[in-house]
């Protein structure tokens, strides 16, 4: 995997759409970013469904028949929404289960960026949350480059802060190079955060804590990026990124998934899932293991 701080290049856009409010506005978050490097866009729509295999001989005549209806349906959008004009746009029909085609669309297709919209958790129970969490940090999870998630549409229409949560684990250099490339793309300031919950401090000695923040700060000087930092103690991880990223006005929270071992991805990989689940604010969430750059 690459570590390098060059410039991230956006070809490949990915975008899955079940054309509800918020996949268009994935779409047309998608179309700001595009317009960043002369990217094109693949607009995908998985049709799920029991009865998948029952129709698998006509699959190639029921898929041109809906893309043919989603493209006239684009068509209706386009004209709608100004800002998809100058912007490349396929669209694309698939069966199958939507994490899985997804992720499978995406390493056939070369995508550098997936955005997709998750539907809120507003009035389900625990157990809902849980199922929308799940399934999101399931594609996350497989897929060859990043994914921004979005739970409602952006505020602002640029991306010019982002808050990089920092942990203790020794791939925290590696994670920090691949946030300054994208913080570069963007143009963004980045907001570092480290957090420690009171468990943890039992295994992991607070003064290293302190050692990375500098370490990293380091990092950012040397490539030019603007930042601020802070060190927040005794608060769960998950709670705390998401109140900082408000206070901070933040356009973009940036996490790593896929860590060097069990007992990372135990402390930190179900707080990734709590703020994929409950942000209002974009996730941009890249599995460390897969991505190259």
């Amino acid at each position: 995997m690459s570590t390098k701080t060059s410039a991230v290049r956006v070809k490949k856009i990915l975008v899955p759409t079940d054309f509800s409010e918020i996949s268009l506005a994935a779409l047309d978050y998608a179309a700001r970013i595009a317009k960043r490097d002369d990217g094109e866009i693949l607009l995908l729509h998985v049709i799920e469904s029991y009865m998948e295999n029952s129709i698998i001989d006509m699959r190639v005549d029921y898929t041109e028949i809906i893309e043919k209806g989603i493209e006239n349906k684009f068509n209706e959008i386009k004209l709608k929404n100004k800002n998809l004009e100058g912007v490349t746009i396929r669209s694309k029909v698939v069966l199958g289960k939507i994490h899985a085609e997804i992720d499978q669309i995406a390493a056939q297709e070369n995508i550098r960026l997936i955005i997709m919209g998750t539907h809120g958790v507003s009035g389900r129970t625990n157990i809902g949350k849980f199922i929308l969490g799940s399934n999101a940090y399931r594609t996350i999870g497989n897929a060859p480059c990043p994914i921004i998630t979005l739970r409602e549409a952006p505020r602002r229409k640029e991306i010019k802060n982002i808050v990089v949560p920092l942990d203790s684990t020794k791939a925290s250099t590696e994670k920090l190079d691949v946030a300054i490339r994208w913080a570069k793309f963007f143009d963004a300031k980045i907001h570092l955060l480290a957090v420690t919950a009171f468990f943890e401090e039992y295994i992991v000695d607070v003064k290293t804590v302190t050692e990375k923040v500098h370490a990293a700060e380091k990092r950012l000087v040397k490539a030019g990026v603007e930042y601020h930092a802070k060190i927040v103690r005794h608060k769960a991880p998950s709670e705390a990124v998401m109140e900082y990223a408000i206070k901070s006005n933040a356009d973009l929270i940036f996490i790593v998934t896929g860590q060097e071992s069990q007992l990372s991805e135990m402390l930190f990989g179900s707080s990734a899932r709590n703020i994929i689940s409950d942000s209002t604010i974009p996730v941009m969430s890249i599995n460390i293991k897969k991505y190259q750059g």
